[in-house]
């Protein structure tokens, strides 16, 4: 479907290749289009009044992002910076109108997403409230190394995602080594096994 919605808009969309680590857009740009990841890994990020950058949201291939934006006629609320080398699809419309003229098929699939994304952002913020900093941590770890496990995650974005100091990650993931649920001789946070790591987090009472 998505494939079929993107050929449908042939004469406003445009591919271009980031770099890791290069910005698509920066907090405070005007947005004029939106974007598809065609291949590769993006990160959404809060940039702080002192420019530090925490991660907020993960997009792999297939999903579309900056969209919020243009619908509301906003500046652009975070940076987007490519995780890995990706292809990302820039389709070129100034609102919503105008999209929703050219392509209701996707309009309306977007407007799905953002009432998706605004209901995960609230689960994400109770977790905050709710839940320790061990269970927001073993949660974040299950998420990407299932979702995205191509990605050398690291002990800093695991922190960033689950809203936990680094210092903190580091500790409990040596742990989980010690118990066998991480690689203990990888420098990086590795699962042994996605289907362990997920038995150890049911198995645990975590308030």
């Amino acid at each position: 479907m998505v494939i079929d919605i993107l050929r449908n808009l042939t004469d406003h969309i445009e591919t271009v290749a980031v770099c890791k680590k290069q910005a698509v857009y920066h907090n405070g740009l005007s947005a004029k289009g939106f974007y598809y990841v065609e291949q590769g890994l993006v990160g959404l990020y809060q940039v702080s009044e002192n420019g530090k950058e925490s991660l907020l949201r993960i997009y792999g291939p297939g999903s579309y992002f900056g969209y919020r934006s243009l619908f509301t006629a906003q500046r652009y609320p975070s940076t987007a910076r490519a995780m890995l080398d990706s292809t990302i699809v820039r389709i070129n419309v100034n609102d919503f109108k105008s999209l929703d003229t050219i392509s209701p098929d996707l309009a309306s699939y977007l407007m799905q997403e953002v009432c998706f994304e605004l209901g995960e952002a609230e689960k994400r913020l109770m977790q905050f409230n709710a839940f320790s900093a061990k269970k927001r941590i073993l949660d974040t770890i299950f998420y990407m190394f299932q979702t995205y496990p191509e990605y050398p995650w690291t002990y800093r974005e695991i922190g960033e995602y689950s809203g936990t100091d680094t210092t903190t990650v580091i500790r409990y993931c040596k742990i989980l080594k010690g118990i066998g649920i991480l690689e203990r001789n990888s420098r990086k946070p590795q699962p042994v096994n996605l289907q362990q790591l997920a038995d150890y987090r049911k198995s645990l009472l975590i308030k």
